[in-house]
């Protein structure tokens, strides 16, 4: 039986894991960035760290195998600004420190991440998709318990909190190669808001790969 419940401190390996597992645009990412921690760090610490009660797990009870997870953030903007000064300062300590003589292939892609950042165009309707839909999300289940309806129960769980909450609406990012989710995303009643530029992908080696956004209203 695999149930949904709040992440507790106990978690936090285990949704990492699941993230290093699925995180190179619903693939493994180990051949395309090999410091995990960094990995965390750029993707997954802050709202473990930052906003726990907006995150959850669900558990697998025969194999007691944390399989997936949904993290969320109720404010994008206050995220966005809490992520540069809480977050940014442990990411180049461990970049320059550690990663850049331990892990050279990821600190080759963290440099090309901060170009992207520079030079990545913002949505045109950024602001109108953060007033509709200030909430976003990240999601993701391990492979072999995919079709087994674990997404959708992260999904009513989350959208349950959030509705509790009074949120109106939140969004998420993901590739268009990542067929498998963005049919799930469909299927969950979100619409796709804003696709990127080709030549912006957020991964050096399918920089070709448009980035997508898609969003759902509760009110």
């Amino acid at each position: 039986m695999i149930t949904v419940r709040p992440y507790e401190r106990k978690d936090r390996q285990g949704v990492i894991e699941i993230l290093y597992r699925t995180g190179y645009m619903g693939e493994d990412a180990t051949s395309y960035f090999d410091d995990k921690y960094l990995f965390g760090l750029l993707f997954g610490f802050f709202y473990l760290d930052y906003e726990p009660d907006s995150c959850f797990v669900s558990i697998d009870h025969v194999t007691n195998e944390l399989v997936g997870y949904i993290l969320c953030s109720l404010n994008t903007r206050v995220q966005s600004r809490d992520f540069q000064k809480k977050m940014i300062p442990k990411i180049l300590t461990r970049a320059f420190i550690y990663t850049s003589w331990r892990y050279r292939q990821s600190f080759r892609v963290l440099l090309y991440l901060r170009r992207l950042n520079q030079n990545n165009p913002v949505p045109p309707n950024e602001n109108e998709i953060l007033n509709e839909y200030p909430a976003h999300l990240h999601i993701n289940v391990l492979p072999k318990y995919h079709r087994q309806g674990v997404g959708t129960k992260l999904i009513d769980k989350l959208e349950e909190y959030l509705e509790n909450e009074k949120c109106i609406g939140i969004h998420l990012w993901t590739s268009e190669r990542n067929k498998k989710a963005i049919q799930f995303y469909l299927k969950k009643e979100f619409k796709l808001l804003y696709t990127s530029p080709s030549g912006y992908g957020l991964w050096p080696s399918a920089k070709d790969v448009r980035s997508l956004v898609f969003g759902k209203k509760f009110a």
